[in-house]
């Protein structure tokens, strides 16, 4: 498997070069870049199996540079010192994403998914990577999982403080995710979903019936009751009444 390393921190480089060297032998470095734009120059012309790839880069960051490639091959694995990036990093179908200082134990477990994750015929596209697209599934980084979703079966998402509860369709129990509502309504990027109360988004299609009165509420599939917001209520209906 041939990997390149992209951090413009050489220790940062560094470190991941040793613990790759002494605890992921199948692992080939095949460049390593301090200098993103380098990079780039180096990325348009191969295509290695694997990338490490830093986010916070001056000149060019890790999310632009793949943009700039347009349409690769490689597999990427994310290495920030920065969580809030999480939700964007597997928009850009990352097979994980490393928090600084990266633990060898994460490391392997990443390598690991390059083999046992889905592979995806075609991984990036910068048309597929504009804010106006509409991605088929989601990837949700869960403790130390990344769950796969089809956004076909997501019921809705609910609000819990900073973090949000997703149900599916074929599950018992929602995802805790340690991500604001917010940030899943960006990522999910899709008309067919919305808000009837600010600490809930639901899709469309699960609706069997609302409750109306002083309180009104939707129910979903698994009886799941949403609160419709008294502001919502005539636009809620105006929308399920088409």
């Amino acid at each position: 498997m041939k990997a390149v390393i992209i951090d413009d921190e050489v220790y940062c480089s560094d470190v991941i070069q040793i613990l790759l060297t002494k605890h992921c032998p199948d692992v080939v470095i095949e460049k390593i870049f301090n200098d993103s734009l380098e990079a780039l120059e180096y990325l348009s012309q191969h295509q290695p199996d694997l990338i490490f790839l830093d986010i916070e880069m001056p000149q060019l960051n890790g999310f632009d540079l793949i943009k700039k490639l347009g349409k690769i091959t490689s597999r990427i694995i994310f290495t920030t010192a920065y969580d809030q990036y999480a939700i964007k990093a597997f928009r850009f179908n990352a097979i994980d994403y490393l928090l600084k200082p990266i633990d060898k134990s994460e490391l392997i477990s990443a390598i690991k998914k390059y083999s046992t994750v889905p592979s995806i015929e075609t991984i990036l596209h910068v048309q597929e990577l504009s804010q106006t697209s509409v991605p088929e599934k989601i990837l949700l980084p869960i403790g130390n999982e990344i769950i796969f979703v089809q956004v076909k079966d997501i019921i809705c998402c609910e609000a819990e403080g900073s973090y949000c509860n997703i149900y599916c369709q074929d599950m018992i129990k929602p995802y805790l995710l340690s991500k604001t509502l917010r940030d899943i309504e960006e990522l999910l990027n899709n008309p067919i979903f919305f808000r009837p109360h600010a600490s809930w988004l639901i899709q469309e299609s699960f609706v069997r019936k609302i409750v109306k009165g002083d309180a009104m509420e939707i129910v979903l599939h698994h009886e799941i009751r949403v609160p419709v917001a008294r502001s919502k209520r005539p636009e809620v209906l105006a929308r399920l009444m088409q």
